[in-house]
């Protein structure tokens, strides 16, 4: 037993997560192009090649970068290209095939006077999410992009990128494939005057509840490899279906308020929340299952509060731990930087010790 806050995976269940995505790519007739931005992790990226993956997305060059270290020559940064990381693009491209994510002819312009190899760019399509991206109405401002990067010397039209993450803010599983199915018609323009080049889809939401994508003919999931209680709540996934959780020591009981104290705080778990009926939660801790009013209260930056109903409170005792879902996996892995199994091995994250930068 660990005495300070831990993060735990399952491997079966990230395995059995990733078969089940694999699959219905396969199905689906689209390639399945996962983002590692949530588990940052050669270990787990390995499982991936056992379903058949050959081509990955990263979030940032430096992931790119640490992946490329493991073997894999196919990656796909999707962030908006940077001017200023033309050295970076250019090195990770000496042995890779590259693509990353583009918005305007100016960054294709400026990018391309600074590249001496080979880059893809997707265009980025906003599917009204309004992060960032070309609004898919402006088919004429498309075309223009698109002519830009075929008028380039050193870039490539890779296709399309979009990212529905409008369906985070869904509440069920219809509410996620409503918003799914409205994204993805509107890429059907996309479709129609550029058959020939790829649309790739993909957020965790669309793509757990889903069989048929439509346009798309690419899928780039990343949360779904662990899941978290916010894909509880949307509507993406079951509690069984989530592969990390949180293992934190209890420091005290406050029997008062039915209180407990955590040493486990926003910089282990993240400061993000979900709405559950009329309280925000910040985890949910497995015997959540045992009481509907057990749920973190509060975090700050080391301490957790942990509300109890009764029965949950007598069952928790000073000097054990208890384990608890993390709202957003991906904040949690990002900050924790190592996982431990179940059996004690140590999995590598890109920003861990074992991992490097």
């Amino acid at each position: 037993m660990q005495p300070f806050p831990t993060l735990y995976v399952d491997l079966d269940i990230v395995r059995s997560n990733i078969a089940r995505m694999a699959s219905k790519a396969e199905k689906a007739g689209v390639e399945f192009r996962p983002h590692f931005k949530t588990h940052q992790s050669k270990a787990i990226g390995k499982i991936f090649r056992e379903y058949g993956v050959s081509g990955i997305t990263v979030s940032s060059i430096k992931m790119a970068e640490y992946f490329l270290n493991d073997g894999w020559g196919d990656i796909t940064i999707a962030f908006p290209a940077n001017v200023l990381a033309h050295d970076y693009y250019n090195n990770i491209s000496k042995t890779a095939s590259v693509k990353t994510l583009v918005i305007s002819e100016e960054v294709v312009q400026k990018l391309d006077n600074k590249l001496d190899n080979e880059l893809g760019l997707y265009i980025e399509i906003d599917p009204d999410y309004g992060r960032s991206g070309v609004p898919v109405s402006e088919l004429e401002r498309i075309k223009s992009l698109l002519n830009a990067i075929e008028g380039s010397d050193h870039c490539y039209p890779a296709g399309f990128y979009c990212h529905a993450g409008h369906t985070y803010k869904a509440c069920s599983k219809d509410e996620v494939e409503k918003i799914s199915r409205e994204a993805l018609q509107k890429l059907e323009a996309l479709r129609e005057h550029f058959p020939d080049l790829p649309i790739c889809f993909g957020d965790t939401p669309s793509c757990s509840v889903l069989d048929d994508f439509g346009p798309a003919t690419q899928i780039s999931p990343g949360n779904f490899v662990f899941y978290d209680w916010m894909q509880v709540q949307i509507g993406s996934c079951s509690p069984n279906e989530i592969a990390v959780y949180m293992q934190c020591p209890v420091i005290e009981t406050f029997s008062d308020r039915n209180q407990v104290l955590i040493h486990g705080g926003a910089v282990h778990f993240s400061k993000d929340s979900v709405q559950v009926d009329d309280y925000l939660s910040y985890g949910e801790p497995m015997l959540k299952y045992l009481s509907e009013e057990t749920y973190v209260k509060s975090l700050s930056q080391e301490h957790g509060i942990i509300q109890c109903s009764p029965d949950v409170f007598s069952k928790l005792k000073v000097g054990e731990t208890i384990q608890i879902f993390p709202i957003h996996s991906c904040l949690t892995a990002d900050l924790m930087r190592e996982y431990y199994t179940k059996d004690g091995q140590v999995l590598d994250h890109m920003n861990g010790k074992m991992g490097g930068s």
